[in-house]
């Protein structure tokens, strides 16, 4: 076999790939010492196909994931959700993962807190499939209408990364965005916040008096979903930033 016609890293910061040495890296550990098959992996990668896909994992909080290609690749900045639902949740508690995707916030919580019983939830068979390949207990369905009956009123957290892109705002993501990935994993609705108003107004049954939705949020998002979320009866909401000030998520109290 013959060696590709340049090196990986190179042709990847060619291409403006920020980390294009570490990139690289994770292509011949995937390729496995051949040849052929990194130089396709690379070409994969220089079309703007998600790394995680191309090597089949990625890492997030600190374990590392399996990502099926079509499964939406969970994001550093998710990692806060993580940690501000595992302050809610009890060592023998109960946890509910809506939209879970590849299963990583499930997997980092039970993780976390083997003690605790954790159930997650996505429309996407092929999401539920990825989810259960890391170890979920996955479900497939519309947002919380999988969660088992017995649940209702005992869950300490439900956690969520819903679609929360405004629906106008879809073109100015990202050139290579939908080339690869389906809308439906980013598409909020009109402002972005349907999905999470759903998921707020439906979590109430689930979560005990105590509990806690802690959901990722975008955009304007911040400035009007406190308010809805007090209409709903939730108490003690409190917006999350990220080290750039930046809004990233809301958590709020119920009962």
């Amino acid at each position: 076999m013959s060696a590709p016609s340049a090196d990986p890293a190179s042709l990847l910061a060619a291409a403006g790939f920020v980390a294009a040495a570490e990139e690289a890296e994770l292509l011949a550990a995937a390729a496995g010492g051949h040849p052929a098959r990194l130089e396709a992996m690379v070409a994969r990668r220089l079309t703007g196909e998600p790394l995680a896909w191309i090597v089949g994992h990625t890492v997030f909080a600190g374990h590392r994931i399996t990502v099926a290609p079509g499964v939406y690749v969970p994001r550093p900045h998710t990692e806060a959700v993580v940690h501000r639902a595992l302050h809610h949740l009890p060592v023998d508690g109960v946890a509910v993962d809506a939209c879970t995707g590849s299963g990583a916030l499930a997997l980092a919580l039970a993780r976390a807190r083997p003690g605790a019983r954790v159930v997650a939830t996505d429309a996407d068979p092929a999401a539920v499939a990825c989810a259960r390949a890391n170890g979920v207990d996955a479900r497939q369905g519309d947002l919380l209408t999988p969660v088992p009956a017995d649940l209702t009123g005992r869950v300490d957290v439900v956690v969520a990364v819903v679609p929360y892109v405004p629906t106008p705002a879809l073109p100015l993501l990202q050139r290579d965005t939908f080339r690869f990935e389906s809308a439906l994993a980013y598409d909020g609705g009109p402002d972005g916040a349907r999905l999470l108003r759903r998921l707020a107004a439906d979590a109430r049954t689930l979560l005990r008096p105590g509990g806690h939705l802690v959901a990722e949020l975008g955009g304007d998002q911040a400035a009007v979903i406190p308010a809805e979320l007090a209409a709903l009866g939730y108490r003690d909401i409190a917006v999350l930033a990220d080290d750039e000030g930046d809004p990233r998520a809301v958590e709020a109290g119920w009962g």
